[in-house]
């Protein structure tokens, strides 16, 4: 069947054109901004794939075809975040200079968690998974984590046993609690009891 915007090839076969390309990147790109927005006001759990479609202006059948479940449209909503996680890193480490650079960014992957209620939940199973995109994204951050601990560890800034995983389990703890807790700053008074312990300075 000859859709619109399609092409007809040599022997009648019709072939997808440009203008249904253009409308799939505008359907893919409505879907991830109304997950977003979705995302902001209820959540990464409560928010309902039907529901997205809906405010996108979509079928469901069209959500569907673009992400086959929420896990691949949740990494599509926050993989840009954890990209940028993984290039903070690279970014302090090429400045080893920097004071307090594994804290800072273990701080920025605390936001990154906090963005939408749930998302601590989502990535600690997705961290747990061997495979999902938003496990394949988990990996590139815990490579990242990795790196900074080993570079942390050489300095004398942490204990030698401490791993990437380890401190990855932390700021999602950190994440989830601050979930349920009283103002703003929440994350960052936890972060520094993480950080600094509760014995008296």
């Amino acid at each position: 069947m000859v859709r619109e915007g399609d092409t007809v090839a040599a022997g009648g076969a019709a072939r997808p054109g440009a203008p249904r390309r253009r409308d799939a990147q505008r359907n893919r790109a409505r879907l991830v901004e109304a997950a977003s927005a979705l995302f902001d006001e209820v959540g990464t759990e409560a928010a309902a794939m039907n529901d997205i479609a809906r405010r996108a202006g979509v079928g469901p059948g069209t959500l569907w075809r673009h992400f086959p479940d929420k896990e691949t449209l949740t990494a599509e909503v926050v993989g840009q975040s954890l990209d940028d996680l993984a290039d903070l890193a690279g970014e302090l480490l090429a400045a080893p200079d920097q004071p307090d650079a594994l804290a800072r960014w273990v701080a920025a992957l605390v936001r990154h968690i906090t963005r939408y209620r749930g998302l601590a939940t989502s990535y600690a199973q997705a961290a747990r998974a061997a495979d999902g995109p938003l496990g394949a994204r988990c990996r590139a951050v815990e490579r990242a984590a990795a790196e900074l601990v080993a570079h942390a560890r050489e300095r004398g800034e942490v204990r030698a046993d401490l791993t990437a995983a380890e401190l990855i389990q932390l700021a999602t703890a950190v994440a989830w609690a601050a979930e349920t807790a009283a103002g703003p700053t929440a994350p960052t008074r936890l972060l520094d009891l993480v950080f600094h312990g509760v014995r008296p300075r």
